[in-house]
């Protein structure tokens, strides 16, 4: 019986005690606007600007079999369905154009689905032509000036993004 009686006291106390701290605390944390936040809703971001003028993604076909048609669809349409493959891009550093475009398509996915880095424009010119990226993203007038060939490769798909629209 003496357990009994310890159980029940020890619960009579903490109820007493939310009742005297918990529920005025909780009051005054929500006048403070401590629970103001909308646990269903989602953060906003402001996506920057499409970015005018035509692009070149290549993307390498063996590092994304899976989700290859997924890829394709989101550089090529825009369109962003649910995948859980995650992608490493590489922008030339001195391409300022193609790097809004690829701040653009990050801005897009979940954070850290796309990872950006920049790169030596005639290093990453050398490395995409050889298949050895993940996926690159070009402005047509630095592929250009490159003379980029990526149909040199099989493994590498190219995919021509015109003023924002997507075309293969």
């Amino acid at each position: 019986m003496k357990a009994g009686k310890i159980i029940i006291h020890v619960f009579l106390s903490l109820t007493a005690a939310f009742l005297i701290v918990g529920i005025p605390a909780a009051f005054v944390l929500e006048q403070l606007g401590f629970f103001s936040a909308d646990v269903v809703s989602g953060a906003s971001v402001k996506l920057p600007e499409k970015p005018s003028g035509e692009y070149i993604v290549l993307l390498n076909r063996s590092l994304h079999e899976d989700s290859l048609d997924d890829w394709t669809a989101f550089f090529r349409d825009g369109e962003l369905n649910v995948f859980f493959d995650d992608i490493s891009c590489i922008a030339a550093e001195s391409d300022i154009n193609a790097l809004k475009m690829a701040d653009r398509l990050c801005a897009q996915l979940p954070e850290n689905q796309m990872r950006l880095r920049t790169e030596n424009s005639l290093l990453l010119a050398s490395k995409a032509e050889n298949g050895c990226i993940d996926a690159a993203i070009f402005s047509k007038e630095m592929a250009d000036d490159l003379k980029l060939n990526p149909g040199a490769n099989e493994q590498i798909i190219c995919i021509t993004i015109s003023g924002g629209d997507m075309e293969k």
